[in-house]
């Protein structure tokens, strides 16, 4: 068992989780904001209202890039947290350890 490959892997997966956990935190934020703040446009006209609806857009796909990059980070973790045990040493065709 290799134990600094499984503390690593632990370290990965809890660093992903806490990118998730921001991301989220941040979602929420964004979300419960009223909409006088959200389309913040001293005047209302059609440009302005465009531009706070492009905005929202693009915030919405960072949420989404972001969530996707803190899921990859958590799954790689696991996947070297996993790889790094004894179940793998013996998938690779190496003997068990004698005790």
């Amino acid at each position: 068992m290799n134990r600094t490959g499984r503390v690593v892997g632990m370290a990965i997966f809890a660093l992903g989780i806490l990118a998730l956990i921001f991301v989220f935190g941040v979602a929420y934020r964004m979300f419960t904001l009223p909409a006088a703040q959200v389309l913040a446009s001293p005047t209302l006209t059609a440009a302005g209202i465009g531009s706070a609806t492009v905005l929202i857009f693009v915030r919405i796909a960072l949420l989404f890039v972001m969530t996707l990059a803190a899921a990859l980070i958590a799954s790689r973790g696991i996947q070297l947290y996993l790889g790094s045990g004894e179940h793998a040493d013996n998938e690779r065709g190496e003997a068990p350890p004698v005790a």
